[in-house]
């Protein structure tokens, strides 16, 4: 008798569990959805909720599309992936946004130490031209001062400080332009702060 009650309880939970199963299906007209026979059976057979297949169709994914894990080829996670697409983005344009993020990002740090290298590489000429005349002119200034014996220089190699930080910002900034948009609002520039001196202050706009 105790040999039978097990099979018999495992069936039970079989059963009950099946129940459950079709009872979330019940009212779900797959053909009203727009989803055929077969994409309706993949989906229940993958095991998906009815909560997420409304969603997927409610932000225009297929089933058959989201049971291919595209987002392991994009090299994204599930989350971001679902993210980018319920806001307009089709896979293409997420491969090109994180590929380049990616990407740009180490350009982006290494200007900290060498101004311009992002801005040139991104075909910002005018931005990357006027970042090395500022660089080079407060390098130029720095030289002179030092070598009439004068403190000022402290000043003007401050400046030179001032371009490095200013270019690795713009060129960091930049790089989240797709995740934060609201990084567009910020600019910097370096403008002088005295007739009789070579001190440089950044200026930052938000």
């Amino acid at each position: 008798m105790k040999k039978l009650l097990f099979p018999v309880i495992a069936l039970c939970f079989s059963v009950s569990f099946a129940q459950f199963e079709d009872d979330e299906w019940a009212d779900f007209d797959y053909q009203h959805a727009g989803l055929s026979q077969t994409e309706f059976q993949n989906v229940k057979e993958s095991g998906m909720s009815k909560d997420k297949l409304m969603y997927l169709l409610e932000i225009g994914i297929r089933p058959s599309v989201y049971l291919k894990e595209p987002w392991k080829d994009l090299g994204v996670s599930e989350k971001e992936w679902l993210e980018e697409r319920a806001g307009g983005m089709d896979d293409a344009d997420i491969d090109r946004t994180y590929k380049n993020q990616v990407g740009n990002q180490g350009l982006a740090y290494l200007t900290f130490l060498l101004p311009s290298l992002y801005q040139w590489s991104t075909d910002e000429v005018a931005k990357a031209v006027a970042i090395n005349i500022l660089e080079a002119s407060f390098i130029s200034i720095t030289v002179i001062l030092v070598n009439n014996n004068t403190k000022e220089w402290v000043y003007s190699a401050g400046a030179i400080a001032l371009v490095h930080i200013g270019a690795g910002l713009d060129a960091v900034m930049s790089t989240q332009w797709d995740n934060n948009p609201d990084a567009r609002n910020f600019s910097w520039g370096i403008i002088p702060t005295g007739k009789k001196s070579f001190a440089a202050a950044a200026t930052f706009r938000f």
